[in-house]
């Protein structure tokens, strides 16, 4: 009777521990072509069934622009955050990072985005496939012709469609000295 108690304690021990592995990682909420996405933001155009293919579609052209492909965000995580700033290498108010993994707000200067073309995440991308942290290609201070593609999708807030507005200086960055 004692073996048998002993053999229970195990196989519950056990069966404890395989269920905490992992209990600790956060499970993406969707993943587009091998990158997990987390969307900790309640903007109205992360919550539209549309959305993975908008991102999808958002991500293509952000990677065509830098002369990217899919490898470069492949094991990658995306997170749309919901702050108006985002934790980035201790840089007091980035609304964008790329750290490894893309970080951008839903959100600037109080106001929520209504789409995913207006957030950092087209400025991210370049980082990821480009490297580049002190900004020195010349195509982070010309977004003209990404803004072209990209201009002309609906937006969302509240309960409706609204416009989706790209200010590309949200993705300009001058080179740093």
């Amino acid at each position: 009777m004692a073996a048998m108690d002993v053999r229970m304690r195990i196989l519950l021990l056990g069966v404890l521990g395989l269920a905490a592995c992992g209990a600790g990682e956060a499970q993406p909420d969707f993943s587009v072509r091998d990158t997990a996405v987390f969307v900790r933001s309640d903007a109205a155009f992360t919550q539209r069934a549309d959305f993975p293919e908008r991102l999808e579609s958002t991500l293509e052209a952000a990677l065509a622009y830098w002369g990217g492909s899919w490898s470069s965000l492949r094991g990658r995580s995306i997170s749309l955050e919901g702050t108006a700033v985002v934790a980035c290498h201790g840089i007091p108010g980035a609304s964008g990072c790329f750290d490894g993994n893309i970080r951008v707000s839903t959100s600037d200067l109080g106001r929520t985005f209504s789409c995913v073309e207006a957030t950092e995440l087209v400025h991210e991308v370049g980082h990821a496939v480009l490297g580049d942290a002190a900004h020195q290609d010349p195509r982070w201070m010309d977004f003209g012709a990404e803004a072209a593609q990209l201009s002309g999708r609906a937006g969302y807030a509240g309960g409706g469609e609204v416009g989706c507005p790209i200010i590309v200086n949200v993705w300009q960055h001058p080179p740093d000295e």
